[in-house]
């Protein structure tokens, strides 16, 4: 489980409508098409490059259920998470336990899956020299997947048990 401790008292990340709501609110973002992502990818996809802000984001909304008076502030998550990434000396294990809590999370796990298949479609789209970037792309982010996961990367393989 995914746990952080603010103010010398433990939170559990928890994953409902409170998490999604509050990531399309304050998360989401828009493609070049002008289409949003959802709060949730943005989310995913930062975990997945290890973008710091993504773990904030990630605690934010997973302390959504906490409702607006009980849920800690964002001052208060980052000096968590400061405070967690000086006791464990990096950020990867902070990063490996939000990616697997969204990914066995009931509420998530059908969006992570789909994610994985999208990208597998993503890599025929475009010219061959787009396809060619695009596969380049998805390689990477399969690698960063089997990094949070400790897994070994298989060349192309977009599955997500």
């Amino acid at each position: 489980m995914a746990t952080l401790t603010i103010d010398n008292k433990q939170y559990d990340a928890k994953f409902g409508f409170a998490f999604k709501n509050l990531a399309d609110k304050n998360y989401n973002e828009t493609d070049k098409e002008g289409n949003e992502t959802g709060g949730f990818i943005a989310i995913y996809q930062g975990l997945l490059q290890f973008n710091i802000d993504a773990l904030k984001a990630f605690w934010d909304c997973g302390l959504a259920h906490l409702g607006s008076k009980g849920r800690p502030a964002i001052k208060d998550i980052e000096k968590a998470l400061e405070d967690r990434i000086e006791e464990d000396g990096d950020t990867e294990k902070l990063f490996k336990e939000a990616f697997k809590e969204i990914n066995l999370s009931g509420f998530f796990k059908k969006d992570a899956k789909t994610f994985w298949k999208n990208l597998d479609m993503f890599k025929e789209i475009g010219t061959e020299q787009e396809q060619a970037e695009n596969e380049k792309a998805v390689q990477m982010l399969l690698e960063a997947k089997a990094e949070l996961e400790d897994a070994t990367v298989v060349e192309s393989e977009t599955k997500t048990e």
